[in-house]
């Protein structure tokens, strides 16, 4: 069950050993008030109107002298309990937010006290900093009481000085290394120092949130943080955990780990709700208590799949394994939080962080095991695009990256294959697809010697070739020439082993062909393209009737835009002008080119 933050919960608590016998004096009651459950903070403001009633009649006498006049000491019955009245009350009015009434009752101290205590002045700015009505006159005028009171400021105070300038705009970011070090001594000498400083662990939390808001750098938020719960665990609660977790996965200059340290702590402190709401419920309260227990236990922490997506994709941005394992252990023990359309995007995400970390084992594994094929080949897009969120996860590909890893050192294709052929050995699944990735690998590298060691493998572990193996084994060649040279032994290859030729395959080898001003492999190319019905890019056809115009080949226009026109392709009124053109230079007869040609036929 979730408690409210209370500045009073250590005040009654530390008085709780008080025996009450100097009377019933207005400080006495206040405590006694305090630490009883029906009473509190509103019972104890009364005796504050009680106050300002007596102010009210003491200075509206004309028979006082004013110089003599104590209303505040007068009240209270005697001197030494002017000050530990004043100090409560002013926690009571700020506890209930009675900002005004604080102000007045600590301007009288000023006028009454002599040597106030330097907690005094800890509360006043505690009160004023918690509202939105301070400002910077308001803050030195109190600097300069406690100069002329002699009261010597503490780590509380430079706490609070620190968030209140902060806050106004001010860099005083200077002053935090002496902070987080004085403040770091004192909570780690274990010398009971929550009696000394009964503010530090709230003004820390102040501190924290108030740097969260101004988004200061990671390190004195972290720094903060870690005082904080250094100083206070049972602070951590998910309310105060969730923005700062919200903030370092969105931070791009915060580790992933630092997010994955929020998650577990939030977690620990829903636990901890979730018991104490275990233990103040009664036996005999059966169905109260399970609305109760599900009300303290609430969702997960990590309840937005953008936030978990956003959070994977800096774990693989930093190559963070640990913390990635830990967010998708948390995943899968809340499977409701990313959708099914968007598991994809997490698996990638996952290999990301492999091939950042350097693993080429477990990368080459999850891809075998956990990437559907249509999504380990890269895309268009140089990134990793979510579609459905118009949200970029990663400026690169991860499957893209794989390859660029495995082609980074001359042996890590032969070690791929190596770790491919021992795991089918083990027993273990092994596809075209991770073969047909170390396969690209190789065409990056133009490294043909490789590529024969992949097709090696591939008849090794029983295997089928694909068409893709096919083209990426065109790429592997150190140039276009000799790639076109393999494209006729290629297309028979395919037919033997029952390999369907693909768009792919004969786009890329028509681009090769046209790369080597090879007429005939290119045109044998295009007639593939009209017997299975596939389209022939723009800018590709553009091309070939550059090549054609260029060797004046008029047999091959003609069967050229026959083929565009029966795949619905497009033609380019220029080009065929272009070849016509050219055709009428060397009285070649072209008028039914012409025809075509001023239809402006586009396919």
């Amino acid at each position: 069950m979730i408690r409210r933050l209370n500045v009073l919960r250590k005040t009654a608590s530390s008085c709780a050993s008080l025996t009450f016998s100097t009377g019933d004096n207005p400080y006495i009651r206040v405590l006694r008030m305090l630490q009883s459950d029906g009473e509190g903070p509103p019972a104890a403001w009364h005796v504050f109107e009680e106050f300002r009633t007596y102010y009210r009649q003491v200075t509206s006498s004309t028979s006082i002298a004013t110089v003599d006049m104590k209303p505040l000491q007068n009240f209270c019955g005697s001197f030494d309990d002017t000050e530990p009245f004043a100090v409560v009350m002013m926690k009571i009015l700020c506890d209930l937010h009675k900002l005004e009434e604080l102000r007045f009752l600590f301007a009288q101290c000023m006028l009454e006290l002599s040597s106030p205590s330097v907690e005094l002045f800890n509360v006043y700015l505690l009160a004023i900093s918690l509202s939105d009505t301070f400002n910077q006159y308001e803050i030195e005028n109190a600097i300069e009481a406690m100069r002329m009171k002699g009261a010597e400021p503490d780590v509380v105070t430079k706490i609070s000085l620190f968030i209140v300038y902060t806050r106004l705009g001010e860099d005083y970011s200077s002053w935090w290394p002496s902070i987080h070090e004085d403040t770091k001594s004192i909570i780690t000498s274990g010398k009971n120092w929550q009696q000394k400083f009964p503010l530090l662990s709230i003004r820390l939390q102040h501190c924290f949130q108030t740097l969260l808001r101004v988004h200061h750098d990671v390190t004195m938020v972290q720094e903060c943080f870690e005082l904080l719960r250094l100083a206070d665990h049972e602070k951590m609660s998910p309310r105060l955990l969730l923005p700062y977790m919200l903030l370092s996965t969105n931070n791009v200059a915060s580790p992933p780990s630092i997010a994955v340290q929020l998650i577990a702590a939030a977690e620990g402190a829903s636990e901890q709700e979730v018991a104490e709401a275990s233990a103040d419920i009664g036996v005999n309260a059966f169905e109260e208590s399970s609305s109760i227990l599900q009300e303290a236990k609430g969702g997960p922490v990590l309840n937005n799949d953008v936030t978990a997506l956003k959070l994977m994709a800096k774990c693989a941005k930093w190559g963070d394994v640990a913390s990635a394992d830990y967010v998708l252990k948390y995943l899968r023990a809340h499977p409701c939080i990313i959708p099914p359309q968007h598991k994809f995007a997490l698996a990638l995400l996952h290999l990301e962080t492999l091939v950042r970390a350097g693993l080429l084992k477990e990368a080459l594994y999850l891809l075998e095991d956990e990437i559907p094929e249509s999504d380990s080949i890269p895309g268009p897009r140089p990134k990793l695009f979510l579609e459905t969120r118009r949200l970029t996860l990663l400026n690169a590909h991860p499957v893209m990256s794989l390859v660029r890893f495995i082609a980074e050192v001359d042996s890590r294709a032969e070690e791929s294959l190596l770790l491919l052929e021992e795991r089918k050995a083990a027993g273990g699944n092994v596809s075209h697809k991770t073969l047909n990735v170390v396969l690209e690998a190789c065409a990056l590298m133009k490294d043909e010697q490789k590529a024969s060691l992949v097709l090696f493998t591939f008849r090794n572990v029983a295997v089928r070739e694909t068409a893709r193996t096919f083209t990426l084994l065109l790429s592997t060649s150190p140039n276009a020439v000799s790639a076109v040279k393999k494209i006729p032994t290629f297309l028979e290859d395919m037919v033997d082993l029952g390999v369907e030729v693909t768009a792919e395959f004969l786009r890329g080898g028509l681009e090769l062909a046209v790369d080597a001003q090879d007429v005939s492999t290119a045109m044998m190319l295009v007639e593939y393209h009209r017997q299975r019905s596939v389209s022939i890019e723009s800018r590709l056809s553009v091309r070939l009737f550059k090549m054609l115009c260029l060797v004046v080949d008029i047999g091959s226009v003609r069967q050229l835009v026959a083929v565009l026109r029966a795949t619905q392709s497009p033609v380019d009124p220029r080009c065929l002008s272009l070849c016509i053109a050219s055709f009428r230079k060397w009285d070649i007869p072209c008028d039914d080119l012409k025809g075509v040609s001023t239809s402006g036929s586009t396919g």
